[in-house]
């Protein structure tokens, strides 16, 4: 249907606001394609008209006509940690090049596909803490990329993980001195090693079973994150 204003225009005519307004708004309300009274019958909708989610609690899923929801917002729930630590102890922490993900427990979800080329959009959030190193064992001053704790977004399909670099953020050892190299300028300390990360990410999928989650290459002996958010939407339409 094509466009049609409510005011026309006449030439020597005094434009008042209300009538260039109206034009504005149904032109507005045109492009982007929404639903107005005229479009639809009087008394042709009624509430069994609009398609409810089907809700499977038991795996947080909720499937609506044009998505499915996975994973769960847990921002008003009681704080749940999810701990990691640097496995590889002084030869992970030291080392530029060595890398030792580890799935974060209280992040993912399984994601089934069924049509090629699904719109995905993840959305991750979490307060991410890391401790002092021991000073007895290991130094706690953040040299050589001790306090390079890089989060990013991963999926496992078909035994193969994928992780998607442009996803990755940090937390850093919680040390108040100054770091070298210096990383993070004037955010030592708390500001440092306490957080906020978030990621959102869309990404176009082919059919298949994908388990996605968030990893963590560690750097310091004990950190935690507190995830509040890991939410997959599907979109089928």
């Amino acid at each position: 249907m094509g466009f049609t204003k409510p005011y026309t225009y006449v030439d020597d005519t005094v434009l008042s606001a209300t009538d260039h307004r109206s034009n504005e708004d149904k032109l507005r309300s045109y492009v982007n394609q929404e639903i107005e009274d005229t479009d639809v019958d009087t008394d042709t909708i009624v509430g069994e008209s609009i398609a409810t989610a089907r809700f499977v609690s038991a795996v947080q899923t909720a499937d609506f006509v044009t998505k499915t929801l996975q994973g769960v917002s847990k921002i008003r729930l009681p704080q749940e940690y999810s701990w990691f630590t640097s496995t590889t102890k002084s030869d992970n922490q030291t080392s530029t090049t060595v890398e030792h993900y580890q799935t974060l427990a209280n992040t993912g979800t399984e994601v089934v596909i069924t049509q090629d080329s699904t719109k995905v959009m993840v959305t991750f959030y979490a307060k991410a803490f890391g401790q002092t190193n021991s000073t007895f064992t290991y130094a706690a001053l953040p040299a050589n990329n001790r306090w390079d704790n890089r989060f990013v977004l991963q999926y496992e399909k078909d035994g193969l993980i994928t992780r998607y670099d442009g996803t990755r953020a940090y937390v850093w050892e919680n040390f108040t001195g100054v770091a070298t190299p210096t990383v993070n300028p004037g955010a030592d300390g708390l500001a440092a090693s306490h957080r906020s990360i978030m990621m959102t990410r869309m990404l176009t999928l082919d059919a298949g079973r994908y388990k996605f989650s968030v990893a963590v290459n560690a750097k310091v002996e004990k950190g935690n994150i507190n995830c509040q958010t890991f939410t997959i939407e599907t979109f089928h339409v």
